[in-house]
């Protein structure tokens, strides 16, 4: 350590104190000066670099807290813009327990421009509201978070009235009843409700850069306007990242042959699944980047709205607590469904038993060693009524986080 400082000029602190008797009977000119005076063995360099190393060390702190607390202040007022909303029904989060989250993208146009009505439809043609994309969030103490995708065509009762619909239809009337059916049908805990609003999505990707993801395919979907022309890693803008996770019909190129996915809402789901993990990378690579996550967060607010009882300064609180979140620490499964027909509509119905399996799995907090011991795809849960389809739910077609 000692040969990492500079050499101090005059005698040592050692050598002061051994001579200090010796020299109490000679002049007071040779006594040397602690103050910075011009005696003998004196150097006021020597003698003060302790001192301005601790006022160093005691600026930086202090600096360091300036910082800390004004991005603190900083991103609680821009966070103090987000829509708040009323919701009904929610269950109090508990110390000490998981936060779940129920995150929810709306299909409604109100918001949107002119320039994505082509592809999405307009606010005359598509009217109402419906849960697009509903994901319960449960959120394990800072060091891994497990994501639940309900597939929207889930056939189930709707909670305030008095018969099943598909379970998109529950968000027609808002948050509440959505949150009720979830809660009394699956016995999940919603302590907190997030909705992505349908025009706010790209703005939100596009802060970030846009996003990086594999594909090993051309796609397209004529209904979301998706369209990927390239293969390999590349970066996907915000609203070819809205077309990717919204597309229901997608098409994919092999030499000079079209072939339709012809899984609908289940391999969009992977594809929704394998957007948050590029997202959480993503995040990662532009948090140093003040400025570019200055436009996140201003992008956030424009297209979210949360719960009235979720305030920013527990969304800082949690984002603190999972700011180190990486992909390993990100477990994907599915609601087990099987198909039916209802009145003539295709549906999902829960596949009871493995339903069950699935849903306790998530509460434990241990799908991941769940899917382990299924041989399943890592961060991946696919089941039916009687089995697990597949071990690898990865349908080469979909894009990987790259």
């Amino acid at each position: 350590m000692a040969n990492d400082l500079p050499a101090i000029p005059g005698r040592q602190r050692s050598v002061y104190t051994a001579s200090r008797k010796r020299l109490f009977g000679r002049r007071r000119s040779h006594v040397p000066s602690f103050g910075g005076g011009s005696g003998r063995g004196t150097s006021s360099h020597g003698r003060r670099w302790p001192k301005r190393v601790i006022i160093g060390l005691i600026s930086l702190v202090l600096l360091l807290l300036v910082v800390s607390v004004g991005s603190y202040l900083y991103i609680d007022s821009k966070l103090g813009g987000i829509t708040h909303v009323p919701v009904s029904g929610l269950t109090p989060v508990q110390a000490g327990q998981p936060i779940d989250i129920l995150l929810i993208g709306s299909d409604s146009r109100k918001c949107e421009k002119s320039s994505q009505s082509s592809a999405f439809g307009s606010q005359t043609t598509v009217t109402g509201e419906r849960s697009d994309t509903i994901i319960v969030a449960r959120l394990l103490g800072g060091s891994r978070v497990e994501m639940l995708s309900i597939p929207r065509d889930t056939w189930v009762p709707i909670a305030g009235t008095s018969g099943s619909n598909k379970i998109n239809a529950a968000f027609n009337n808002g948050a509440g009843p959505l949150v009720q059916t979830i809660q009394d049908n699956f016995h999940i805990p919603i302590n907190h409700v997030i909705m992505v609003n349908f025009c706010g999505f790209p703005a939100m990707v596009n802060s970030l850069g846009g996003v990086y993801m594999d594909f090993k395919y051309p796609v397209k979907d004529g209904y979301s306007g998706l369209s990927i022309t390239q293969t390999g890693c590349q970066l996907v803008n915000g609203t070819q990242a809205l077309a990717l996770v919204r597309s229901r019909h997608l098409f994919y190129l092999i030499g000079r042959v079209w072939h339709y996915d012809g899984q609908s809402d289940f391999s969009r789901i992977k594809r929704q699944q394998a957007f948050f993990h590029a997202l959480l990378d993503r995040v990662h690579q532009v948090v140093p980047n003040v400025f570019r996550l200055s436009s996140f967060v201003g992008a956030t607010v424009g297209g979210l709205a949360v719960d009235s009882g979720y305030s920013s300064s527990e969304m800082i609180n949690i984002g603190w607590d999972y700011h180190s979140l990486g992909q390993s620490d990100l477990f994907t499964s599915l609601l087990p469904t099987t198909e039916s027909v209802i009145d003539g509509e295709d549906v999902l119905l829960p596949a009871k038993s493995n339903e069950k399996v699935v849903i306790s799995a998530f509460l434990a907090g241990n799908v991941g060693t769940f899917q382990s011991a299924l041989g399943l795809a890592p961060h991946t849960v696919y089941l039916t009524q009687s089995s697990v389809v597949t071990g690898n739910f990865e349908e080469p077609w979909n894009p990987l986080p790259c």
